[in-house]
């Protein structure tokens, strides 16, 4: 399961996904549309104006870019180009990691992070990658707990993997949410680790989950060759080549929402911790993770409100839930409405599973 299913829910407002407030890009969507009537070619199969953008962007070569179909298309692409006999990750993480590792014939191991720990990773993770692991799969900040991981744990996790011959997959798309962002990522590091693969992906950053595109940077020639035979030659259409473009080019963009998400970020943060949840865990990326009652998800979308029940992730039980940070009339309106919540229970003196005492 995955957030965004507005479409077998009556939703008005959707906190179940993590993606840009602001929306996509003005100059994208303008781009997107003109590009439509372009759909009578073909894409450009090597995108090698959006490569070169990106190249420019991220510090690296146009050849160490693959571009995809999103971030879960190149995730697939990489387990079927490297065909892991035995994966590794997080527990609780992105569920697509282990779902790619099974598609194409492994198997998945886990370190499980600890709540007492704040769901960080620790260097425990070290003495867990062998010889034996043929892939690695981090998010950083995490999916579905936010945790950071530290550029310097980092650091020792990529020298291991070099020495097991492990590759890592470093899933760094909540990443440009940070203001710090150029301290936490390792995508400057791929020449001095061959095995290290940064993802990354317009759909959240740039607000265009609909469009679907994404891509990975790696040194590796060899692997990037392998990656682009799993794949099929026109996996990008025109109309998401020419929004990545445009938003490449809106310099002013990204500064604002980072701006944006700090003050709402801390908006909601207080409503949270002020009654509303049960526990709040440091969040460093564009969403909040917390603890409440079990019901919470179905009881809000009674109300219309989606959230992201995460029940469903290895390592978590029912009464643990994420939310997206959105505009201040969207998070205003989330708050009201689960007030409403606990105004109700007062009312009617019942006990609804919030984890509060009546």
């Amino acid at each position: 399961m995955h957030g965004g299913d507005i479409y077998s829910n009556e939703v008005e407002y959707d906190f179940s996904v993590s993606v840009n407030p602001l929306g996509m890009p003005k100059g994208s969507i303008e781009a997107a549309q003109e590009a439509v009537l372009r759909c009578r070619c073909y894409p450009d199969c090597t995108g090698e104006a959006l490569r070169r953008a990106i190249a420019e962007r991220e510090g690296c070569g146009r050849e160490d870019i693959v571009l995809g179909n999103g971030a879960a298309e190149l995730i697939y692409a990489l387990c079927y180009a490297i065909r892991p006999k035995l994966g590794f990750t997080l527990s609780p993480a992105f569920s697509e990691y282990e779902a790619a590792v099974a598609a194409s014939g492994g198997a998945c191991e886990f370190l499980n992070l600890r709540e007492e720990d704040g769901f960080a990773l620790d260097r425990r993770i070290l003495s867990r990658i062998k010889r034996e692991t043929d892939l690695l799969f981090l998010c950083n900040p995490n999916n579905p707990t936010g945790s950071l991981i530290s550029k310097e744990l980092l650091t020792a996790i990529a020298a291991k993997c070099e020495d097991t011959e492990t590759y890592l997959c470093l899933d760094e798309c909540f990443l440009p949410f940070l203001e710090n962002e150029k301290d936490c990522t390792m995508k400057y590091e791929i020449q001095c680790f061959p095995h290290l693969i940064v993802l990354r992906a317009f759909t959240k950053v740039f607000g265009m989950p609909g469009l679907r595109l994404g891509y990975l940077l790696t040194a590796n020639r060899r692997l990037t060759d392998r990656i682009r035979l799993c794949m099929q030659p026109w996996s990008v259409s025109v109309p998401a080549q020419a929004a990545g473009l445009a938003a490449l080019d809106d310099k002013e963009y990204l500064p604002r929402a980072r701006a944006l998400l700090k003050e709402e970020k801390a908006y909601l943060s207080r409503a949270l911790c002020g009654g509303l949840a049960q526990k709040v865990y440091g969040c460093a990326a564009n969403f909040l993770f917390f603890r409440a009652g079990s019901d919470l998800a179905d009881r809000l979308l009674e109300r219309k409100i989606l959230i992201r029940a995460c029940g469903d992730y290895r390592n978590l039980s029912g009464s643990y839930f994420r939310i997206g940070i959105c505009t201040h009339e969207e998070n205003r309106e989330l708050i009201r409405r689960w007030k409403g919540l606990y105004e109700e229970e007062k009312h009617y003196g019942e006990n609804y599973d919030t984890g509060h005492d009546v």
